[in-house]
């Protein structure tokens, strides 16, 4: 028994005629009554009658009819399913993200996803919140990534992936010396690098009168490691760093967690489009950051 079979016996209960179901099917009508003949042989019992010129469906037809359709539709269901995951593995993922999670937290992940997914083809947008933000609601990006200090777009959900603290980079050569950062009116003392581009770290950069200032997170801590300069800067950049002998000490900023013990923390989340269907890579990846903000909470 084949599908063709089915689908004949289908579209002889529809037409009644097989020069009809021929053309349905766009084969030749011989090859239909051949395959009418071979089902019957199959089954060993009539499944068609002519009546006044017309092919009618006998008892036993009828009783095989809707099993006809559900295996008919189940092969649907099957091609269906098939094609879409032929089509997802080879889909482009495009996600977005603010400077901090995009170069410190995302790349590794993103890596380990891919290996994942080897057929899936990962791209990552770096650009200001605001931007991201766009982009997600005009539909260009799937996923964005945002602190939690940003506002959410219309009609997006959020979930948290992972948390960090804003706190002070010195130089690894300058550890042994105290840094007197105790209260605002001290930071005038020193000599600052900022991150001019927009990020979580804006309030406590707001403090600064920096003598440098750059929109990458790497130059700014080149340029900390290389003499007496600090910087306001997320654990996250410190914590990934994979080099064997780091060049920077992450410090907590003790205004922040003496003042308010919440005011050095955010959360990073991941921010798609509510009640938007999603693609079953779409589905994956969101499923993959679940089971990553269970490990950084644990």
């Amino acid at each position: 028994m084949n599908i063709l079979k089915l689908r004949i016996l289908m579209l002889i209960d529809k037409f009644h005629k097989a020069t009809d179901v021929a053309e349905a099917l766009q084969i030749k009508q011989p090859t239909v009554s051949f395959h009418m003949k071979s089902l019957e042989k199959e089954m060993g019992v009539s499944l068609y009658s002519l009546q006044q010129g017309r092919i009618m469906l006998s008892e036993a037809g009828k009783r095989m009819l809707p099993y006809a359709k559900q295996i008919i539709s189940l092969e649907q269901e099957a091609r269906q399913a098939v094609d879409e995951l032929a089509e997802e593995s080879q889909v482009l993922l495009q996600l977005g993200a603010e400077s901090i999670s995009g170069t410190y937290l995302l790349p590794s992940i993103l890596a380990k996803f891919a290996q994942q997914f080897p057929k899936c083809r990962i791209r990552l947008e770096i650009q200001p919140p605001d931007t991201i933000k766009q982009l997600l609601q005009q539909g260009e990006l799937d996923f964005v990534f945002l602190d939690d200090r940003d506002p959410l777009p219309e009609h997006t959900a959020a979930e948290v992936v992972a948390s960090d603290r804003i706190g002070i980079i010195r130089s690894k050569n300058n550890a042994s010396k105290a840094v007197d950062v105790y209260r605002p009116d001290m930071l005038d003392k020193h000599t600052w690098v900022k991150y001019s581009g927009a990020s979580a770290i804006d309030a406590h950069s707001s403090l600064l009168k920096p003598n440098l200032e750059t929109n990458s997170w790497e130059a700014v801590k080149q340029a900390v490691s290389g003499g007496e300069a600090l910087a306001f800067f997320p654990a996250c950049g410190v914590q990934n760093d994979n080099r064997s002998v780091p060049t920077v000490e992450w410090l907590p900023y003790t205004e922040a967690t003496e003042v308010d013990r919440q005011s050095d923390c955010y959360l990073i989340n991941i921010v798609y489009q509510r009640d938007t269907h999603q693609s079953m890579i779409q589905q994956a990846f969101l499923n993959f950051m679940r089971q990553e903000a269970q490990k950084f909470k644990n």
